[in-house]
């Protein structure tokens, strides 16, 4: 039976992902979205196009000591957490909701945070017969979906290659420069070869062809992926995650940062986020407006070498919307009163790709399986 009214609480709503996952709740049937944020004065510049009449505004702050009981006064159902960089950060926010009787869907995309969720928030989600999301997005939400869709092709999959590559005028939010220059130069453990291997993010940049845009740089990026996917089809020997920059030259910016870093120099990189997002904004003028990825997948199939591809265009800037649309799509299932699954899992399985690609239609975002 449909809910009445389902009350929607987005913490970090007035933010780069929040905002949009607000936009596109408020004007959902049988959902009331509350849009929370440290400065809700800042709601009516950061959420152009919403009618602020069909949305409340929420000053929430997760630092502050009295966060638990403001969460709980607002009565929400269930809480979208979008305020990361989730990268070092803990589950207070998660088992703050579940303790308030809310349901939690999270945008994380950091490696340990979304692979340990279920094991730091299961048990408190099934004491509060509750369901806990954890990385609710791009990764690994939806390549986890265009992994299990190419998957029933090979009757042994070996391999599974994914690579996003943003257009260069992409709005950036601070939380992403930061996730992204956090393990820029660092060392992390990819599958490789069926052993785990050391790869430095960001190094070593190397060309990959898409579907409808452009050959771009690509470099490696620690990811959900690295684990899950490998959780989920035992036997694959490797799995890796690149992002490519559309210019070349930011690319090797950044491979450059990588190199230093990884020589030992001291970097400021909490400062720098600042400074390499503002920088970033100087080269937009040589860019273009499409963003695209690229889900590769090798095996066997009839005892022969068999590869399948997926890729993504996503045209005028539509690019940032897409980490939005698992948050939104379970939002949605669940005020339709169709249950999310009691206790805390990563978005790895919970969504199909037939359920994005009728968001990848509203704007006007085109992909296909080869």
């Amino acid at each position: 039976m449909q809910q009445e009214s389902c009350r929607v609480l987005v913490l970090g709503g007035y933010g780069h992902f929040g905002a949009r996952i607000v936009r596109a709740l408020a004007t959902t049937p049988g959902i009331t979205v509350i849009a929370a944020g440290r400065n809700p004065a800042q709601a009516p510049a950061n959420l152009p196009g919403v009618d602020l009449s069909r949305i409340e505004l929420c000053r929430l702050d997760t630092a502050d000591p009295a966060f638990a009981d403001q969460l709980a006064a607002t009565g929400a159902q269930l809480v979208i957490h979008t305020a990361g960089p989730f990268q070092g950060q803990g589950y207070d926010v998660a088992l703050a909701c579940l303790q308030a009787g809310m349901h939690y869907i999270d945008l994380a995309d950091g490696r340990e945070f979304v692979r340990d969720f279920p094991l730091k928030v299961d048990a408190p989600a099934h004491a509060a017969g509750r369901s806990a999301i954890s990385g609710a997005s791009t990764l690994p939400a939806l390549s986890s979906a265009v992994v299990d869709a190419l998957a029933p092709q090979f009757e042994r999959l070996q391999g599974i290659d994914m690579v996003i590559a943003p257009a260069q005028a992409t709005p950036l939010g601070m939380a992403t420069v930061r996730a992204v220059l956090s393990y820029c130069g660092k060392p992390f453990d990819c599958w490789i070869d069926g052993r785990w291997q050391p790869v430095i993010g960001w190094a070593d940049p190397q060309p990959v062809c898409f579907a409808q845009i452009a050959p771009r740089l690509a470099a490696a990026c620690d990811v959900p992926d690295h684990d899950l996917l490998v959780q989920r089809y035992p036997g694959v020997l490797t799995v890796r995650f690149r992002a490519a920059l559309e210019l070349p030259f930011l690319s090797r910016c950044l491979a450059g940062i990588a190199w230093l870093r990884r020589c030992g120099l001291p970097l400021p990189m909490e400062a720098m986020a600042g400074v390499f997002a503002r920088a970033g904004r100087w080269f937009d003028r040589f860019g273009t407006d499409l963003g695209g990825m690229r889900v590769t997948l090798r095996g066997l199939r009839g005892g022969v070498t068999h590869t399948a591809h997926w890729d993504l265009t996503a045209p005028m800037l539509h690019g940032p919307e897409i980490p939005t649309f698992a948050a939104v799509l379970l939002a949605r299932r669940f005020a339709r009163g169709e249950p999310l699954p009691t206790g805390a899992h990563a978005c790895v399985g919970l969504l199909t790709l037939a359920e994005f690609e009728s968001e990848f239609v509203r704007w006007q975002i085109e992909s296909a399986a080869s």
